[in-house]
């Protein structure tokens, strides 16, 4: 197991927080081996939101729908969510349903999608294809309102961006990437951006007036 963090952090900040948002889908993706964001991510974004009360909301990455579910739970917002993959765009679209959540789902490749979307954003959030990273800030960035906010989830991967000697040969490509996307987006004028080592490491970004 790799960390960013000490593990007796994680594991305290873990039996601190009471966990209550959609429990049965935070069940099913760890028994299916699907990433969804863990808690202490979750939380910090749930802050974020309340503070921020974002109108619209932009997901590149929908997995089962959990992290769209709790933005929704906490915002009411009007939500757009881009997943690839079909059969769990279904199983999100089936989880939307459950919750009662009309949140609005593009099963589409996600650059393609974000090509043909011509709404603003108050609140951005990235968890899709590491690679392409850049390329998702590059184009949100534009669909971003004024003081709007893009996060992005994973930035760390696994403790790899951080320390050479953890890199798992086949995920070079991918380490490289992350790293030249947190070069990029600390040195973007127009964003005030800062990356945070909690969960898998985030980063959070400012669009400035």
């Amino acid at each position: 197991m790799k960390y960013i963090n000490y593990p007796h952090t994680s594991d305290y900040l873990k039996n601190i927080i009471e966990d209550i948002d959609f429990l049965e889908l935070r069940a099913y993706a760890e028994k299916h081996n699907v990433p969804i964001m863990n808690i202490e991510t979750k939380e910090f974004i749930k802050t974020i939101l309340e503070i921020n009360k974002p109108k619209t909301i932009l997901e590149i990455g929908s997995a089962i729908g959990y992290s769209s579910l709790v933005f929704y739970k906490y915002t009411k917002a009007n939500i757009t969510t881009i997943e690839i993959d079909e059969k769990t765009s279904d199983i999100a679209k089936n989880n939307f349903k459950k919750y009662n959540a009309p949140i609005n789902l593009i099963n589409d490749d996600a650059i393609k999608a974000l090509s043909n979307i011509n709404q603003g954003f108050d609140f951005v959030f990235i968890d899709a294809n590491k690679a392409h990273y850049i390329d998702y800030f590059k184009i949100s960035a534009k669909l971003l309102n004024k003081n709007g906010i893009i996060i992005a989830d994973n930035v760390l991967f696994r403790g790899m961006v951080l320390n050479d000697d953890l890199v798992d040969k086949r995920m070079i490509t991918i380490v490289k990437r992350l790293r030249n996307y947190l070069a990029y987006v600390v040195d973007r004028d127009d964003f005030k951006s800062t990356i945070i080592p909690i969960g898998d490491g985030l980063t959070l970004s400012v669009k400035e007036n």
